[in-house]
C-alpha cells in the first residue's frame, strides 16, 4: 500500500510538471519510480501516460507546429530508438538504473548551465543528427529524450511554439515506441495494470499543472526540477552501483 501511494504521488507530480512546461514528466517519473519498480515497468507505463497527454498538447497548440523542425527530428529519433529498445529488453536492471542515475544528473547539470550553452549553440545539420540519435537512444531505453529539448528550444520563437513542436516530436516517438515495446515483449499485462491504477493521479496532476501554467513562474519550476534531478540521480546511481 505504501508503494502504491508513493507511485501515485510520483506520477501526479510528474504530470503536474508536464502540464506546466509541456515536458519533464519522464525526467521526474524515471528516477522516482526506479526506487520502487524496475525500468521495464517504469518506461512503458510512462509511455502509456505520455501518449494521450502529448496528443492533447499537440491538438491545443496545433497552429504553432513547424514541419521543418519536427520531421528531421522524428527520423533521427526513430533511428536512435531501435538500439535503445533492444538494450532495455536485455540489460540487467541495476545497470539500467545506475546509468539512468548518471543521465539524470547530467541533465540536471545541463539545465543549470543551459543559458550559457545556448549562447554558443548553433542549430546546424550535425547537431540535429547527433541530438536526434542520442535522444532516440535514451528515449528507447528510458523514455527520456532530453537532449532534443535544448535543440527545439533554440529553434522556436516562443513558449507556445516550443510546446507544439516538442510534443509533436514526442507524440511520434510515443507511437513508434508503443509498437516497438509490443514487438519486444516489454508492453506486458503488468505494465497495463500499473497504468490503469495510476491513471487518476496522472489526470489530476495534468489538470492542476495546466491551471498552474497561467500563474507559476517558469524559473521556479526549473529550479525545482534541477534540484530533484541532481539529488535523485545521484541517489539512484549510488544505490545501484553498490550492487555491482
Amino acid at each position: 500500500m505504501t508503494e502504491f501511494f508513493y507511485l501515485l504521488f510520483a506520477a501526479s507530480f510528474a504530470y503536474l510538471i508536464k502540464g506546466i512546461t509541456g515536458f519533464g514528466n519522464t525526467l521526474i517519473m524515471a528516477p522516482l519510480f526506479s526506487f520502487a519498480v524496475t525500468n521495464r515497468i517504469t518506461t512503458p507505463v510512462d509511455l502509456l501516460f505520455s501518449l494521450p497527454t502529448n496528443a492533447y498538447i499537440v491538438w491545443r497548440e496545433r497552429k504553432h507546429i513547424k514541419l521543418k523542425i519536427i520531421v528531421p527530428l522524428m527520423i533521427m529519433l526513430t533511428l536512435g530508438a531501435i538500439p535503445g529498445v533492444i538494450f532495455l529488453s536485455i540489460a540487467e536492471d541495476f545497470l539500467l538504473k545506475a546509468f539512468l542515475g548518471i543521465v539524470i544528473m547530467g541533465i540536471g547539470v545541463e539545465m543549470t548551465f543551459r543559458h550559457r550553452i545556448h549562447s554558443a549553440f548553433t542549430a546546424n545539420r550535425w547537431i540535429l543528427i547527433l541530438t536526434g540519435l542520442l535522444s532516440g537512444f535514451l528515449s528507447g531505453l528510458y523514455g527520456i529524450a532530453a537532449p532534443i529539448i535544448a535543440y527545439v528550444n533554440r529553434t522556436t520563437a516562443n513558449r507556445n511554439e516550443f510546446r507544439a513542436n516538442i510534443c509533436s516530436v514526442f507524440l511520434f516517438d510515443n507511437l513508434f515506441r508503443l509498437f516497438s515495446y509490443g514487438a519486444a515483449g516489454i508492453m506486458t499485462l503488468e505494465v497495463i495494470q500499473y497504468a490503469l491504477i495510476l491513471l487518476p493521479g496522472v489526470i489530476i496532476g495534468m489538470a492542476v499543472g495546466v491551471r498552474l501554467d497561467l500563474h507559476m513562474k517558469e524559473k521556479t519550476v526549473k529550479n525545482l526540477i534541477i534540484i530533484l534531478l541532481i539529488v535523485s540521480g545521484f541517489a539512484l546511481f549510488l544505490k545501484n552501483i553498490l550492487m555491482m
